[in-house]
């Protein structure tokens, strides 16, 4: 599963045989990671849909929805700008660039819980179908928020400090345990099972456990000593021809709280944009439709993130590695890597799109229940984008972790107006379908546009297409 990225350039500036075992470590690390994230996520519907009643699964899955976004928002791209400040920055300046991302992180979460708790959340609750059943949970989603935000942040300076096996331990798949665990114990304890029941254990336990991350990353960070991130012991080499360093006389990612926010800003579009499209299929589907339909149209987002591990598992791994080599201007050297990547994860996508259009009308309801084969067809459409965006490669990561996040950001902009405009229109007529339609494309043109920008402003092409003879 992870060689296709173990041979070719890898982590530029090391001996070949170094750069390939870490390569194959780390992806083997992410891997297991994506896997185990989205395979709890796959069981937390599982469980969630057979333990709970339909409506309390359907303000479940929005209270979930909600989280993930305002989680993003609430990181305000922090987790992107600790990835290329650790990775680029000498390992004796980390303590004191991780105490600057957790304040600047701190910031992102008063403003956005604030905003949630007394304007975003009533509002929402009060819109959906019916309120009664969603209010309860608006509280709880801003109690979750801290967890949520941190997380993801601490992964990241995990993974740039090459310490992907810590991460692992604290990855995503932190929240989906803990939450299964609470509905299987409530389920087994005859008791009827309750969303905000659920939500509240989770919340208690999910906090103690980001507390102890943060402990376990200031030990690590406190060891100080020179070098860097294996993907970026680059600096005594010479830069690549035709891959220009990291751009000079621009704003320190890595200076005060406040400039940190301020550089990730140019990613907060992007990445709320991934998950707007298409979580917020299931905000509007609250509004416009039924509780019910919320349960199986979350079903489907699920099966299509579900389908998206590959693309995810090299994302996450080339990310650090990406940001040292722009760093030293040595971005080149991952050319291979970067387009073997798109080629193995298009094979393995297209895969298990075709196993789930003919295998998906008997597991789908052998595995959630009764009614939820309804689900098949919304996921196979948006199964359709996440191929394009395998096909396309880790494009968006490469321009914004090389000094293009304003490109990301735009697309992001776009992308995210054009989804809100097709899936009010597609989803009025065609509901879940629809919506999930306007997922599809939003994605597809979105990734078609990055990948042609990476290759004209890096001369890096990220699609999975053979290697040219005589290059």
């Amino acid at each position: 599963m992870t060689a296709p990225l173990t041979h070719g350039a890898g982590d530029a500036g090391q001996r070949p045989a170094r750069r390939d075992t870490a390569l194959r470590r780390d992806t083997a690390l992410v891997a297991v990671g994506q896997l185990a994230a989205v395979v709890t996520a796959f069981l937390v519907t599982v469980v969630g849909a057979r333990v709970l009643p339909v409506d309390e699964f359907g303000a479940l899955s929005w209270a979930l929805s909600w989280l993930t976004f305002l989680a993003v928002v609430a990181q305000f791209g922090l987790t992107q700008v600790a990835t290329i400040v650790v990775a680029q920055r000498e390992r004796r300046t980390h303590g004191a660039l991780l105490r600057r991302l957790l304040l600047a992180q701190a910031v992102g979460v008063v403003v956005t819980a604030a905003l949630w708790q007394w304007v975003l959340g009533p509002a929402t609750a009060a819109a959906g179908t019916p309120p009664e059943v969603y209010r309860p949970l608006v509280l709880l989603v801003a109690l979750w928020l801290p967890a949520a935000a941190l997380g993801p942040l601490l992964v990241n300076v995990l993974r740039a400090r090459d310490r992907f096996g810590l991460a692992l331990v604290f990855g995503e798949h932190v929240r989906r345990v803990v939450l299964v665990a609470v509905l299987l114990l409530a389920a087994a304890a005859a008791s009827a099972p309750a969303a905000r029941t659920a939500v509240q254990w989770t919340v208690a336990v999910e906090t103690a456990v980001y507390l102890v991350a943060l402990l376990l990353l200031v030990r690590v960070v406190a060891t100080g000593g020179d070098g860097r991130h294996a993907a970026g012991r680059v600096t005594t080499q010479e830069p690549t021809a035709g891959a220009p360093p990291r751009e000079a006389g621009g704003p320190d990612p890595g200076g005060s709280p406040w400039r940190m926010l301020g550089s990730g800003s140019a990613f907060v579009l992007a990445t709320v944009a991934s998950v707007t499209v298409p979580q917020a299929g299931v905000w509007l589907l609250a509004v416009v439709a039924p509780v019910e339909e919320v349960a199986v149209f979350s079903v489907a987002v699920r099966i299509a993130v579900l389908v998206a591990v590959p693309t995810a598992i090299g994302m996450r791994t080339l990310a650090p590695r990406i940001a040292a080599a722009s760093g030293s201007g040595r971005l080149a050297d991952l050319q291979e890597p970067i387009r073997r990547f798109a080629v193995w994860s298009t094979a393995v996508t297209a895969l298990v799109v075709v196993v789930l259009a003919a295998a998906g009308r008997v597991l789908l309801p052998a595995l959630f229940g009764a009614g939820y084969d309804a689900a098949l067809v919304p996921a196979l459409v948006m199964c359709a984008g996440v191929l394009v965006n395998a096909w396309t490669g880790p494009c968006s990561v490469v321009l914004s972790h090389a000094g293009r996040q304003r490109v990301v950001a735009v697309s992001a902009l776009v992308s995210s107006i054009a989804f809100a405009v097709l899936a009010s229109w597609w989803g009025s007529a065609w509901g879940g379908i629809g919506v999930a339609a306007a997922a599809a494309v939003a994605m597809s043109v979105r990734n078609l546009h990055l990948a042609g920008a990476a290759h004209r402003t890096l001369g890096i092409r990220t699609i999975a297409l053979p290697t040219r003879r005589g290059k």
